[in-house]
């Protein structure tokens, strides 16, 4: 995938109508992006947003014909030229179905780390097998929720590519995606016997500890 210079800090302020699949596409537009070319192109209908999506094939992305069919849905309805009005959004943005880390991590976080956490070398650093996860733990956490800016090494092999926030993410998704990578590829097996899995709890009180990508950068030095 392309990395562009604006993801991160920007994509963050930038907060896309609620409705179905809006996360779906937080985590597919932002691994190019940020999220203010998507805002001034709102208004146009569902086949030029078809069109968008085919056009980002040559920087890379590559998505299932599933996902991007409601993604586009997304787009045309909720960035379209006859949004819903904001009563009957709230109203779909409330019925939220149960956390499931699995299918979170494959809709928000494969395109960069692959299904099989293998992430892309030299861009984006695997997943399965990686220490990082057990560092402390909230590490993941704070990575989630805040984004990552400097570079690292995992397992002898430099990383310099930045992670967005996903922040948009609830504190029950989070948690969910994180347990699901600490147990997937077996992760389990680098996990200490006093690291229990994660909870909302938890997440909220990283998220109330709001840090910079940067800073995010120094703490995992700083466990190192």
């Amino acid at each position: 995938m392309l990395i562009a210079s604006l993801a991160g800090a920007a994509s963050a302020e930038i907060e896309l109508p609620p409705g179905p699949d809006r996360d779906l596409v937080y985590g597919t537009c932002r691994t190019c992006h940020d999220l203010q070319y998507l805002q001034d192109s709102a208004g146009i209908p569902e086949s030029a947003w078809s069109e968008l999506l085919d056009s980002m094939k040559q920087y890379g992305l590559r998505i299932p014909p599933d996902r991007r069919a409601r993604i586009l849905r997304y787009l045309g309805a909720y960035l379209g030229p006859n949004p819903p009005p904001a009563s009957s959004v709230a109203a779909v943005a409330s019925a939220a179905a149960p956390a499931d880390g699995k299918t979170l991590f494959n809709e928000q976080c494969s395109s960069c780390h692959q299904v099989n956490g293998a992430g892309q070398p030299g861009t984006f650093p695997p997943l399965a097998g990686n220490p990082d996860l057990m560092l402390a733990p909230h590490f993941p956490v704070f990575v989630v929720l805040n984004g990552l800016q400097g570079k690292i090494t995992v397992e002898g092999k430099t990383y310099n590519a930045q992670m967005p926030s996903f922040a948009h993410l609830s504190d029950a998704e989070v948690a969910a995606v994180i347990n699901y990578i600490r147990e997937a590829w077996g992760n389990d097996a680098l996990r200490p016997a006093d690291m229990s899995p994660l909870d909302d709890a938890a997440v909220a009180t990283v998220r109330a500890n709001e840090k910079t990508p940067d800073e995010v950068h120094a703490y995992r030095a700083s466990l190192k």
